[in-house]
């Protein structure tokens, strides 16, 4: 009798994340749908400032010169150990700060606070804050041969505050580490671009208590962003990666995360106000046994942007 009612509850189960599944992705196609047929001012731009980018550039770069308050969501339906959905919901403010005309001209902050609802393990699921990370890049950025491209390079620092609520949203123990990052835009003949590059930091557990988790991770975003001169008759339509990071536990001696699949989105106005909305999906090619590492993901975000005037 138990196992027929725990297979029902696993069909139940089954039957409510390919609903979720269903849901999330005609909710994606409606975002992007509208954005792309939004009656909006095209988001426009270059200039000659350090980051030699438009506002879709900016937009895209993970260190662009650009202010923005980023509200996304990473919706997985399903996750290893474990049963059922998690979800985490993101607030990211990006803010640049401008250093003049010396070698490093600039230092771009990016803060990420998620709020982690966990996925059933023991039929518990809990929601909670989740550990916030905060990352701090001093860039140098050189102008390319033609207007629009660049290089830019940036030693980069990292740390996360012990801000978990609950026991499973967050390791709740301070870690610090450094990092680097790279990456260039090139232009084609046809009137589009493409931002290429790598972010990758590694990071330590720094609290030093005894009974605190032993943490030594790399994490890296690869960055391949193709910005499309005119798509659908408009400007600001782009592809790109997962912005998503991949992750590599030294102590397990395995990638937790490899995000491999494609987001989708536009840099436009609503009235006055530029945003960037993007969406897409994963499917984790990490081989990572241990803990509740995703099987597969869904993310939308929505961006204010603030351009400098």
């Amino acid at each position: 009798m138990k196992v027929v009612i725990k297979n029902t509850r696993k069909r139940e189960e089954k039957m409510r994340t390919k609903s979720r599944f269903f849901t999330v992705l005609t909710v994606l196609i409606l975002v992007i749908g509208i954005a792309g047929s939004l009656p909006a001012q095209e988001a426009k731009g270059g200039d000659t400032k350090a980051d030699h980018g438009d506002l879709t550039t900016k937009a895209t770069n993970p260190v662009g010169s650009l202010i923005q308050l980023q509200l996304q969501n990473l919706y997985i339906p399903s996750s290893d150990n474990s049963s059922g959905y998690a979800n985490t919901a993101i607030i990211q403010p990006v803010i640049p700060f401008d250093l003049g005309d010396g070698y490093f001209q600039g230092i771009i902050t990016r803060t990420t606070m998620p709020i982690v609802t966990t996925p059933e393990v023991n039929d518990n699921r809990v929601t909670g804050v989740g550990d916030i990370t905060s990352i701090v890049a001093l860039t140098h950025t050189s102008p390319g041969s033609q207007k629009g491209e660049f290089f830019t390079w940036a030693p980069v620092g990292a740390v996360v505050l012990p801000t978990a609520s609950k026991d499973r949203t967050g390791a709740d123990v301070w870690q610090l580490g450094p990092g680097l990052l790279g990456l260039t835009n090139l232009n084609f003949s046809n009137g589009d671009n493409v931002l290429l590059g790598l972010l990758a930091y590694h990071l330590w557990d720094a609290s030093g208590e005894e009974d605190d988790p032993d943490i030594s991770k790399t994490f890296a975003q690869p960055v391949i962003v193709y910005k499309f001169k005119s798509l659908f008759g408009q400007n600001g339509w782009y592809i790109r990666n997962p912005d998503d990071l991949w992750s590599y536990d030294w102590k397990e001696d395995a990638w937790d995360q490899i995000p491999a699949g494609a987001y989708m989105g536009r840099v436009f106005q609503i009235g006055k106000q530029p945003v960037n909305v993007f969406g897409g999906g994963w499917y984790n090619a990490g081989d990572s046994d241990e803990g509740t590492t995703a099987d597969y993901a869904f993310k939308l975000s929505f961006s204010f942007l603030f351009p400098a005037k």
